[in-house]
């Protein structure tokens, strides 16, 4: 498929954490907190086995912007 333009939608807000489910790539932050504390970038970075391959700094902006976004919530 080539390369894939993160959207919203593909995010899922646990709590203090934030998962792109396409590739499973995950921040958490302290209970409170705007910023992660933990990162893991699972598939991140790497072409998926369905050919979709996202730029790790355009996911990376969306899910920082939610974990900061869920402190207003």
């Amino acid at each position: 498929m080539g390369r894939k333009i993160p959207t919203v939608e593909e995010f899922e807000v646990e709590g203090d954490e934030v998962i792109h489910k396409p590739t499973n790539a995950t921040w958490t932050a302290y209970p409170g907190q705007p910023e992660p504390h933990l990162y893991r970038q699972s598939m991140l970075g790497s072409v998926l086995p369905n050919g979709d391959d996202y730029r790790e700094h355009e996911v990376t902006e969306i899910a920082l912007r939610l974990l900061r976004a869920r402190l207003d919530q």
